[in-house]
């Protein structure tokens, strides 16, 4: 569930610190969140990924990908999801320094 952008982040910094977190969370009612982080550092860019999925018991899931990346001329984050039933949403922010 990687996007294309961060890879594209990734071969550019290459070179840099890098680290990658996931975490499972299994509820009582037997829904299921589940939790990937992807980041990179190096030549002062800074690129972090968040993608998240919640599946309720019932097999239905949402999920919602968090793309931040950080330079010396700002910060740009992305955000996109997708509903239970295919809805999508998505926005984008940034800053400059």
């Amino acid at each position: 569930m990687k996007t294309i952008a961060l890879s594209l982040v990734l071969a550019a910094a290459a070179g840099g610190a890098a680290f990658a977190q996931s975490t499972t969370v299994t509820l009582d009612n037997g829904g299921v969140i589940a939790s990937d982080r992807d980041c990179i550092r190096g030549n002062g860019v800074a690129a972090c990924e968040k993608s998240t999925t919640a599946t309720t018991a019932g097999g239905q899931s949402a999920s919602k990908t968090r793309l931040r990346t950080a330079d010396s001329t700002g910060v740009t984050t992305s955000v996109s999801g997708t509903g239970p039933n295919g809805q999508t949403t998505g926005r984008v922010k940034q800053i400059s320094r």
